[in-house]
This record gives structure tokens, C-alpha cells and sequence, in this order.
């Protein structure tokens, strides 16, 4: 499995870009997130036509925020025209999606296609509803191969639910990318101190972070700070 990440910041972190990565697995080409700053970072990085499935852990901003303008890129300047696919878990998350989707769109079904976990094997999506904000819903991923495990957090309080949904007893490596704060919110955001004792299971990659702030006793390796993880552009890319 091939990850590249197109920005590891949080919301207001501009000079790293709202957190999302590009993910090349079992043969599909999957953009997990499209915050603000994210179509941007495709087209410097030559992915934005490169694109088959859309993930979305949640609806905010930093999450979404291009959302419309990616969708577009596929229709007007790929030939032919294609039709991105989005991976939902559920009906509802789908309805969801098409309602936010027609307020930018008005007919997004002429763009998007969806597709249900249950069609495709090896992904999980986590329910982490009201694990990032009260009321919210919030999903993280488990992506399974013949290779390898991957677990992706999304912007998560509670740094336990994603490890209880990591396979157990397999004999695959197993990457973690999980989102982290370096200053306690409440639940809101997984505080690195609580994520650190999870190192001594599992290698562990903190992102939607500005790593220039990363206090000296954290043990928690950034995604900033790995050439390999990131996309060309991208702030700490050098080939």
C-alpha cells in the first residue's frame, strides 16, 4: 500500500495544509480528505486527475473544503469526463453527502457515484460519532491487504477506539497514522500523551499538526517529518 500525504496540518496550520493523503491500494486510487488546501496540493503534485474514490471522515471544513472543486476537475479536465467514486459506510452517510453536495453541485449524482463498504473488501470504516465533536459523526479507516494493515484515525479524542479495531494475532506489519494535539481539548483531539504508551504495540505516525511546535518529550514520530509519506509539494517533500 502507497500513502502520500497532501498536507499534515490541522485547520489553521496553512504552511503544512489541512491534513489528506492519496492512497494507492489493491488497485485503486483513493484521496482520503479534500480540506481547503487540498486540490491545490493535487494539481502540484500531478494527482488530481489521478483519482478514482473519495474517502470522508467528517464534514469539517479542513475536511471538505475542496471537496466540490476536485469533483469538478474530474469532469472537466480528464478525458473522457469522469465520474468520481465515493466509498460511504452506510445509506445515511451517503444521503448526507449528496445533501451537502447539491447545495455546490445541484446535481451531484451528474459527478459522483457511491459505492458501500460492504462492496469492498479489506476496507472498515470506525464509527467514531461524537468522538470529535458532540454530534458529530466521524469515521476513521482499517485498510487490509495481503501486505499489510493500515489504520487511519481522522481527527479523533479518543486515541483507544482505532487500536481496538486493528486485526488482532495477524502476522502483517501494521502502520498507524493517527491524528494528535500537543495541548489538552477536552476530547476533541488525541492528546500525545495519551497515544504514546501505544508505541510499544505498534509504529505509530502523528499528523494534523504543525510539527515546528512538537515538545521536546514526544516520542511520536510525525508524518512531517518523512520525506516518503508526503507528495511532491508538500512542506517537508524532497525527492
Amino acid at each position: 500500500m502507497l500513502i502520500k500525504f497532501l498536507g499534515t496540518g490541522g485547520a489553521f496550520d496553512h504552511e503544512y495544509g489541512n491534513s489528506s493523503a492519496w492512497i494507492s491500494w489493491k488497485g485503486k486510487r483513493i484521496l482520503l480528505d479534500c480540506g481547503s488546501t487540498v486540490y491545490g496540493a493535487l494539481r502540484r503534485a500531478h494527482l488530481s486527475d489521478q483519482i478514482d474514490h473519495i474517502l470522508i471522515t467528517h464534514f469539517h471544513d479542513d475536511h471538505i473544503g475542496s471537496l466540490s472543486t476536485t469533483i469538478l476537475n474530474g469532469h472537466f479536465f480528464q478525458n473522457p469526463p469522469h465520474k468520481i467514486n465515493i466509498l460511504v459506510p452506510n445509506r445515511e452517510y451517503r444521503d448526507q453527502i449528496v445533501a451537502l453536495l447539491s447545495m455546490m453541485l445541484i446535481k451531484p449524482e451528474d459527478y459522483v457515484s457511491f459505492t458501500f463498504q460492504e462492496e469492498v473488501p479489506g476496507l472498515t470504516f470506525i464509527d467514531t460519532k461524537n468522538l470529535h465533536v458532540n454530534g458529530m459523526q466521524t469515521y476513521g479507516f482499517i485498510f487490509e491487504d495481503d501486505e499489510e494493515i493500515v489504520a487511519y484515525s481522522g481527527d479523533l479524542g479518543d486515541c483507544n477506539i482505532i487500536f481496538d479495531h486493528i486485526p488482532k494475532g495477524t502476522e502483517k506489519p501494521v502502520r498507524v497514522f493517527h491524528e494528535i494535539t500537543f495541548e489538552k481539548t477536552e476530547g476533541i483531539h488525541t492528546y500525545y500523551k495519551d497515544l504514546m504508551p501505544r508505541l510499544a504495540d505498534y509504529p505509530i505516525y502523528g499528523y494534523h499538526i504543525d510539527p515546528r511546535e512538537n515538545p521536546a518529550d514526544n516520542s511520536i514520530p510525525l508524518v512531517a517529518h518523512f520525506p516518503h509519506l508526503l507528495a511532491k509539494g508538500v512542506r517537508g517533500y524532497h525527492p
